[in-house]
Order: C-alpha cells, then sequence, then structure tokens
C-alpha cells in the first residue's frame, strides 16, 4: 500500500493505493494524520480509488484516524469508495459512520 497526501485549501487529501490490510504502510496514513493534525488540519479526505481492499484491520484502522480527527474537532470524508467497499462498510454499519462521496471533488465540495 502506497500513500500520496495533497492539500487543498485547507483540506488534506491523502491518496491510499494497494489493499488496506494494517501493518507498517497503514501505520505511516496514521502517522502523516497525526503529523497534519499537529500542524492544525482539521478538514481531511481519503481517497480510496486505488484500494480494491480492506480488511479487518484495515477498517479498524480507518477507524483509529476517524477517531483521532473527532477528537482534535477535525472532519474525515471517504472519497471513490468502491461498491465492493461499500458493501463491506454496510455488513459492518461503518457506512453510517463514515461520510463518503464517489469521487474526490464531490468530497471536496460538501466542505
Amino acid at each position: 500500500m502506497k500513500f500520496k497526501t495533497k492539500m487543498e485549501g485547507d483540506v488534506a487529501i491523502v491518496h491510499v493505493s494497494g489493499n488496506l490490510m494494517g501493518g507498517g504502510e497503514t501505520d505511516n496514513v496514521r502517522d502523516e494524520i497525526k503529523r497534519l493534525l499537529e500542524n492544525g488540519s482539521r478538514k481531511f479526505i481519503i481517497d480510496l480509488k486505488g484500494v480494491p481492499w480492506i480488511n479487518s484491520t484495515g477498517l479498524g484502522s480507518l477507524m483509529a484516524i476517524y477517531t483521532s480527527i473527532q477528537r482534535e474537532e477535525g472532519v474525515l470524508k471517504l472519497a471513490h469508495v468502491s461498491d465492493r467497499i461499500r458493501s463491506l462498510f454496510m455488513i459492518t454499519k461503518l457506512l453510517t459512520i463514515f461520510d463518503t462521496y464517489p469521487t474526490e471533488p464531490e468530497a471536496l465540495d460538501s466542505f
């Protein structure tokens, strides 16, 4: 899994690619979010366009990221959630927690 961060105004957009399976790479994404929070960012989009699958550890990592952002009174939105991942969110009831958008521009406009 790889990730790249860009700023669009005051919104941090993290593009993730590869399977989100937990482990060191996912820890790196959490560290990046933590760094951005420490630097004052409060609006985040995680773009999942390049993520074909998320396992339970990856879901836990997304929840940890969500919790860290919420604790700092920030907002997290997810973009490009595939039907396969959306089904996983529905089964786990996480669809009621995560604010999801079909595209990055739509997630950005929602702020």
